[in-house]
């Protein structure tokens, strides 16, 4: 299985070196996965008998991209091209997920399917806003598109919702899906001020430089908007009805407390079909009443009733272990 790798921040090198630790796994289902290719904002790098881990994880410390590798380095090569040239078996899409659109992401994941790629995805964009797009095209090329590292990091939501569906109708869902938000209302909840729990959770790296996407509520639209599409297709983010944390004050969450209730972040698709993203009081000891960065979601099913998920869901690793349970996902569906 020949790969093509997108984006090599943090989840980009972190798959190369869990791929390494799984090699034996995918060797025992007669599977021989090898990154021919990695690109990232410099350049490219091909290399036809595979990339050399620690290698290529050298280059981009010391030299910021790979592009300057000398065994098979292409500065300036963009993935579009890179694609062309590779022709992967396999394309990984792990770029940073962009604001107000799809972006790149969603032209790269469009050229890998046509030229014949399955693509696994950990960027959220191409899925929250052009979903069906992406399905339409995986079905015209008969390819297989898997995203399961956009929602919950290393928690199964996708996969476990995907399973639920067989015989079952999801009527509902809610959702703790935001690590970065929930760290910085469980600092609240100990007597800390917004700005003072923002700064530490940067501090720790957390919330980003620019935490505008974690705590103006827009990722957890994102997964929510994700989430919808799974089970039924025609949803955008843009639909969303967003609310953040910025305004939360330590007294609300203080007044919420005194009445046995936590206020945390919650992403929601209703029986009616509404998304939402907002705070909410949620009873204490309940099933999404989660501290830290722990995420947690529940499906209200037909017939089973509340189906619950508690779980770390931030971190490069987490996230790079959904893309390999991905791809074993993928071998095991091409092969039936």
């Amino acid at each position: 299985m020949r790969i093509l790798l997108i984006g090599f921040g943090n989840v980009g090198r972190a798959f190369l070196q869990l791929l390494e630790e799984e090699r034996r796994r995918f060797r025992k289902i007669g599977v021989d996965p090898k990154v021919v290719g990695v690109v990232d904002r410099g350049g490219a790098a091909i290399f036809k008998e595979g990339v050399k881990t620690s290698r290529i994880l050298e280059v981009k410390a010391e030299k910021g991209s790979v592009a300057y590798s000398e065994e098979g380095g292409f500065p300036q090569m963009d993935a579009l091209e890179a694609i062309s040239i590779v022709q992967p078996d396999l394309t990984i899409e792990a770029t940073s997920t962009s604001r107000g659109g799809s972006g790149p992401a969603l032209k790269h994941i469009v050229k890998a399917l046509e030229n014949g790629s399955h693509v696994v995805s950990a960027n959220k964009a191409p899925f929250a806003y052009d979903y069906d797009t992406v399905m339409r095209v995986a079905l015209s090329r008969g390819r297989l598109v898997k995203y399961s590292a956009t929602v919950g990091g290393g928690l199964p939501v996708l996969k476990t919702l995907r399973t639920l569906t067989i015989g079952d109708v999801v009527e509902s869902c809610r959702g703790v899906l935001n690590a970065t938000s929930n760290y910085i209302l469980t600092l609240m909840e100990e007597g800390r001020s917004y700005s003072e729990a923002l700064k530490l959770a940067q501090e720790i790296g957390i919330a980003e430089t620019d935490p505008t996407m974690d705590v103006s509520g827009m990722d957890t639209a994102y997964k929510i908007t994700i989430i919808a599409n799974t089970i039924e297709g025609g949803h955008s983010v843009n639909e969303v009805e967003i609310t953040g944390i910025e305004n939360i004050r330590f007294e609300d969450l203080r007044e919420a407390a005194s009445s046995g209730y936590s206020i945390r972040l919650l992403g929601e698709f209703t029986e009616e079909g509404k998304l939402r993203v907002g705070p909410s009081k949620l009873k204490r000891g309940s099933t999404l009443d989660v501290s830290g960065t722990l995420n947690a979601v529940e499906f209200k099913m037909r017939r089973a009733g509340p189906v619950c998920l508690t779980g770390k869901g931030a971190g490069p690793f987490e996230t790079a272990a959904a893309i390999i349970r991905d791809i074993f996902e993928i071998v095991e569906e091409a092969m039936r």
